[in-house]
């Protein structure tokens, strides 16, 4: 499917998600499992240092490290036949990673969305509200709150750049999945702690990919065909 169609799809997607969650207490539903409110606490903490930094500081840092080699590759071996080949598909990871985190970013910057853990509902002191909702008179938080969309699941959504890599549809479906995995389980994370609802996870990841097939429908106009002979092996080996 053409990026087109997938840009399409996402802000079909984006609308049919804001949709359900505005008008349902979904979130709410899937929180309070992750929630002991006997013991007023989560499943987790960030005190489990191994997951700490499998999920959130290793996981950041395997994404900055990938775009740094990417961008070593374009720049220093540009002329070597293989980074040549897959010129195309390395630009659109090196512009859509950080373009994805940061479209999710400026978001969370103007929602005003608090976290789960803030919230009345679970011992904070901040009511609950809907994406679109207004904050009670007089309840209205102090603070500006940066909870949606998930801003560190969009480290690993924005890894869906990926899919743009490779030559066969075999190689773009796995590394699709890899993405994915990658964002699920860096937003599963999050919502364990009490951090983000799986509202915020979701969109995050439409948003995510509405970005990445943005540039590669910009890169794909506005750069020369890719050489057709390492097409063909890929498509053979691949």
């Amino acid at each position: 499917m053409s990026p087109l169609k997938q840009i399409l799809w996402s802000i079909l997607a984006l609308f049919v998600l804001l949709l359900c969650f505005e008008n349902t207490n979904l979130d709410l539903l899937v929180q309070d499992y992750f929630y002991n409110d006997s013991a007023q606490q989560w499943i987790l903490d960030t005190s489990h240092p191994v997951l700490h930094f499998l999920l959130y500081d290793g996981a950041k840092a395997a994404v900055i490290c990938w775009e740094i080699l990417l961008l070593i590759a374009l720049i220093f071996f540009r002329k070597k036949p293989i980074v040549n080949a897959y010129r195309q598909g390395i630009t659109i990871v090196l512009i859509a990673i950080p373009l994805s985190a940061g479209l999710v970013s400026a978001l969370k910057n103007s929602t005003n969305i608090a976290c789960p853990y803030a919230l009345s509902h679970y011992g904070g002191d901040i009511p609950y509200v809907r994406i679109f909702d207004l904050y009670p008179v007089g309840l209205r938080p102090q603070k500006q709150q940066r909870c949606f969309p998930a801003g560190h699941a969009s480290a690993g959504f924005a890894l869906l750049a990926l899919y743009y890599l490779p030559k066969t549809q075999k190689r773009k479906n796995q590394f699709l999945a890899l993405a994915l995995g990658a964002g699920m389980a860096m937003g599963t994370y999050k919502m364990l702690l009490g951090h983000h609802f799986i509202s915020h996870t979701l969109i995050t990841m439409v948003l995510c990919w509405l970005m990445v097939n943005i540039v590669a429908l910009c890169t794909q106009r506005f750069s020369s065909t890719e050489p057709s002979e390492y097409t063909a092996i890929n498509s053979k080996t691949g």
